[in-house]
């Protein structure tokens, strides 16, 4: 059976494009220039002795570039670490964006890096033609020049309004990834977006509630508002000529924001100037439907009336819920409180608290309904963690999925599965998450988010322990941008199918691996990109019978050899000989097996997974050993007969000789004796 990749999207194609440089491990790497440099796509040298720790974004490190073409332009490098994975998905849109208020990405790809030869994604960035925004001694006081507070509050949100034409979310706008478009000073151009996680690296500031109450790797890619709320915090931050809230932590962000609005919290220790509390004020609401537009934004830079007013919070609670010995008053902050106090939230859930809280204290007959529909269903047989979850949900619907020690929204569940894996953490709430259905029941309650095609399938695969399925196989489903980081790759960054292969084949040459060539996170990935194609040998890899499943493994690397490439794997070729033993020892006849380690030694030289799978799996062979053992069982069964038999009738004529025998020695004995009576008897008749 022939592989087929599946429809590829267009990120897919550029990256499969990319795969044709795609240097191997270990040394000599193709690509590679010197020591202290590496040559992307026979074009881009990273000067690895050139760092420029100006451009460093986070735990990415930048290093200048060489144009071998355009020797005279400008470019640097960040080289992304692995601990987190690069926007892939993205990397093709940014590549054909030309706005001079988004830095410039020019090309990429995968460089070996020093001093250990770990590969690692390499985004070239051409340099930005003003200066990065590491301190207020750039910045133009915008209090007493509105005019360039309107040039840099434009060039930002323009910038932002261009991403959302692509569907794109840039997640990583604060002020030290941020430049000056040049050194004027006037316009803004944003930083790298792709380098790691979406909001991976954000401080708390500049996160919304919603953003906050999840884990750092499990925000996901958002929506633009949360971009637009990010770029209110940055103005504001050079308006003031301050890091806002620097000082405070993620979870003491996230109480002040509940308890007081961002807009409060934010412009608490500095006077708004007046012209632009409506500005801030409408950019910094905390709920996201009622955050101003980009319209919006713009009729006030234009001076123009703004017909959709300045919207306040909509939640006027009557009164407050108790909860962890503190009262709350929005479903909101209600949401987080349960979560943080499991069993007290059990306790108001059956009380019926909540419920009366809900319909009398903030008047929602829509979230009452909602509740006690649910609370009705029957919870009996539900653990009470998956009841507080699904009911915080109901609460707060536009917050992350809070589940035992997991916080993470639908979107970002994929990379923090990752996260937690390269960590070495705990994946049980998360099989939890999936096998109870909360991301269905989260996008449920959504009503500008849509649930993946396959979310329904996630509580099969979950449940699934054989290869191709379990967790593995959601978190490549639900997210294109990871890379396949299996444990035998070492420090190879796998992005691709072929690489998979030409990993396996670097691993082994490095040294002899007795282990099996593939694990269930290689098998998951293979499954999402290659599609149903290989279900059938999927079901071959999962068989219980020790042959089969090495066979399965044969007939799905060629299969992907023999379309994709490369071309020779001689490493993985003796990897999957070693492998194939028992495949060997399985013919009968023991002068072809001689015969077989002899020709596939021959084979594995050439590196040609298909003439290994072809020579071990050949049909023919099998079958002609197959007769010929099932002859020589027959013959052999008929001689073991004929033996048997034999020895049967052997004992049969020595029995008859011995009853003969014995009969004549009676007969002998008998004469004896009676002639001895007979002469006895003369003897006494003479005396007479």
């Amino acid at each position: 059976m022939e592989i087929r990749e599946r429809d590829l999207t267009m990120a897919d194609e550029e990256i499969q494009k990319e795969q044709t440089s795609a240097p191997s491990t270990p040394p000599p790497v193709a690509g590679s220039t010197s020591a202290g440099s590496f040559l992307i796509k026979e074009r881009f040298e990273v000067l690895f002795d050139s760092p420029l720790p100006q451009h460093n974004a986070n735990d990415a490190l930048a290093y200048k570039v060489s144009d071998r073409i355009n020797p005279k332009r400008e470019l640097f490098a960040l080289v992304c670490s692995n601990e987190t994975s690069p926007r892939l998905s993205l990397i093709p849109y940014l590549k054909s964006i030309d706005n001079s208020h988004i830095m410039k990405l020019v090309d990429y790809g995968i460089a070996v890096c020093p001093p250990h030869n770990i590969q690692q994604m390499a985004l070239i960035y051409q340099l930005p033609g003003g200066p990065r925004i590491t301190g207020f001694d750039k910045v133009p006081d915008l209090r007493k020049n509105p005019e360039k507070f309107k040039q840099i509050f434009f060039s930002l949100i323009s910038a932002l309004e261009c991403l959302k034409s692509y569907s794109l979310t840039h997640r990583a706008i604060r002020l030290d990834n941020m430049y000056f478009k040049d050194e004027t000073c006037s316009e803004i151009m944003l930083g790298d977006c792709l380098a790691g996680f979406p909001a991976f690296h954000q401080p708390p500031a500049y996160e919304t509630i919603e953003s906050l109450m999840s884990d750092r790797e499990g925000r996901g890619d958002g929506h633009d508002s949360q971009d637009i709320y990010a770029a209110g915090v940055a103005v504001l931050s050079m308006l003031y000529r301050k890091d806002l809230l620097k000082d405070l932590s993620a979870p003491e962000v996230l109480r002040l924001k509940l308890k007081r609005s961002s807009y409060s919290v934010l412009t608490a220790e500095d006077k708004m100037p007046n012209p632009y509390v409506n500005l801030f004020k409408g950019i910094l609401l905390d709920h996201s439907d009622e955050r101003w537009t980009y319209t919006q934004i713009y009729n006030f830079l234009d001076g123009k009336p703004n017909s959709f007013g300045i919207s306040g919070n909509s939640e006027t609670p009557k009164k407050s819920l108790t909860v962890g010995g503190e009262k709350f008053y929005t479903p909101t902050g209600v949401a987080l409180a349960l979560q943080n106090n499991p069993q007290e939230a059990m306790e108001l859930i059956n009380n019926g608290k909540l419920l009366e809280w809900v319909r009398s204290g903030i008047e929602d007959e829509k979230l009452y309904s909602k509740l006690e529909k649910f609370f009705k269903q029957g919870t009996g047989e539900t653990l009470p963690q998956i009841i507080v979850c699904k009911t915080c949900i109901l609460l707060n619907p536009a917050a992350p999925i809070r589940y035992d020690g997991v916080a993470a929204f639908p979107d970002g569940m994929a990379k923090a599965v990752f996260y937690t894996l390269k960590n070495r953490g705990n994946l049980k709430p998360f099989i939890d998450i999936f096998s109870n259905d909360l991301i269905k029941t989260w996008y449920m309650e959504q009503t500008n988010a849509r649930s993946p095609v396959n979310a329904a399938e996630f509580k099969i695969y979950i449940n699934r322990q054989d290869y191709g399925y379990g967790i593995e196989r959601i978190i490549y489903d639900i997210d294109a941008d990871l890379p396949c980081s299996s444990p035998l790759f070492g420090d190879e960054f796998v992005i691709s199918v072929p690489q998979i292969l030409k990993a396996l084949d670097n691993t082994y040459a490095e040294k002899v691996v007795t282990t099996a060539p593939f694990d269930k996170i290689i098998i998951a990935y293979l499954r999402c990109k290659l599609g149903k194609k290989i279900d059938n040998i999927l079901t071959e890899i999962n068989s219980s019978k020790t042959t089969t499943q090495i066979s399965g493994i044969l007939h799905l690397y060629s299969d992907i050899q023999k379309k994709l490439g490369p071309a020779q794997l001689p490493h993985l070729a003796q990897w999957l000989i070693n492998y194939s033993i028992p495949l060997i020892k399985s013919y009968h006849n023991v002068k072809y097996q001689k015969y077989l380690e002899h020709e596939i030694v021959r084979y594995a030289k050439d590196g040609r997974l298909m003439d290994v799978y072809g020579i071990l799996e050949n049909e023919e062979a099998h079958n002609n050993d197959l007769r010929q053992y099932v002859l020589a069982v027959k013959e052999t069964n008929g001689l073991i007969a004929l033996k048997t038999r034999l020895l049967n009738d052997s004992g049969k004529i020595e029995e008859e000789t011995r009853e003969t025998a014995l009969r004549f020695g009676t007969v002998i004995a008998v004469l004896v004796m009676t002639f001895s009576l007979i002469i006895n008897l003369i003897n006494w008749i003479v005396k007479q």
